[in-house]
């Protein structure tokens, strides 16, 4: 393993790092809030400037090792040598390669129409485990605010109840993009039969056709870095606006906001 190696994976250790210990400081400053407020003081906030610096100050270290890392990185231009290689995608390689038949054969046509039916499915599972979700969601009930334990046991409820259905709909999705993707294999495989079988018969198709057909699938490496150029200055873009939004209370704006928006406008209070 080279020393460049090395390095990209700590770094990208070191961000998985802060980012769990954001979440977690996020949600022991949720706790605290709710238990200092349910101890008789409900007009505290729970997020505040004061109460979000001390485990920031904690996390600063590693929070500047990582810029640290990242700025060395772009400096001695290291990066994963992988990362402009085109992705193995199975349903790339089965379109491109499929540019190349002149008449498909059934046996294409029928994992196709299997896939069409996968996805379909999948989303469709995916609908049905959504809707007791909407439904608890537009039930003013589950919102009472007049319930003793307070706003807090609605939101731990609420959430109690859309885990299990959301993660049913995570697992119509995945395992019917599983399927297809076991279905794109085997129609790959269909695929290149059928170019040997129009070979053997004389049956070739126009090279025009096939650049065409293919050109339509293609992604220039220029353009692939310019993508992950784009994505760069946004994720950048946007940590500086976090910042300065803790920075000049926006937090608590809209962590004001949104308690309005849900207890007023929607109408769940």
């Amino acid at each position: 393993m080279t020393k460049r190696k090395i390095f990209l994976i700590v770094q990208s250790a070191l961000c998985v790092l802060i980012a769990v210990l954001l979440a977690v400081s996020a949600v022991r400053i949720f706790l605290e809030g709710s238990a200092y407020q349910a101890a008789g003081h409900p007009s505290e906030w729970i997020y505040t400037r004061e109460k979000v610096a001390g485990p920031l100050t904690r996390i600063l270290p590693l929070i500047l090792v990582s810029l640290a890392m990242t700025i060395f990185g772009l400096v001695k231009d290291i990066r994963d040598e992988d990362a402009d290689k085109p992705v193995q995608d199975t349903e790339l390689t089965r379109n491109l390669t499929g540019a190349r038949v002149a008449q498909p054969s059934e046996e294409m046509k029928k994992e196709r129409d299997l896939q069409k039916k996968l996805l379909a499915g999948g989303w469709a599972g995916f609908a049905v485990c959504m809707l007791p979700i909407l439904w608890y969601i537009t039930s003013a009930a589950h919102f009472a605010l007049a319930d003793p334990e307070g706003l807090d046991h609605s939101i731990v409820s609420m959430i109690a109840f859309i885990t299990p259905c959301t993660v049913c709909g995570l697992a119509c999705l995945i395992i019917s993009t599983v399927l297809q993707e076991k279905s794109m294999q085997r129609e790959s495989e269909a695929i290149t039969a059928r170019i040997k079988e129009e070979k053997e018969a004389g049956v070739v198709k126009p090279p025009e056709t096939v650049k065409a057909d293919a050109a339509l699938y293609k992604t220039s490496p220029e353009t692939a870095r310019r993508r992950v150029l784009v994505r760069r200055v946004l994720l950048a873009a946007a940590v500086c606006f976090i910042i300065m939004g803790i920075m000049n209370g926006s937090m608590k704006d809209v962590l004001v906001k949104a308690i309005r928006i849900c207890t007023e406008c929607v109408g769940l209070g």
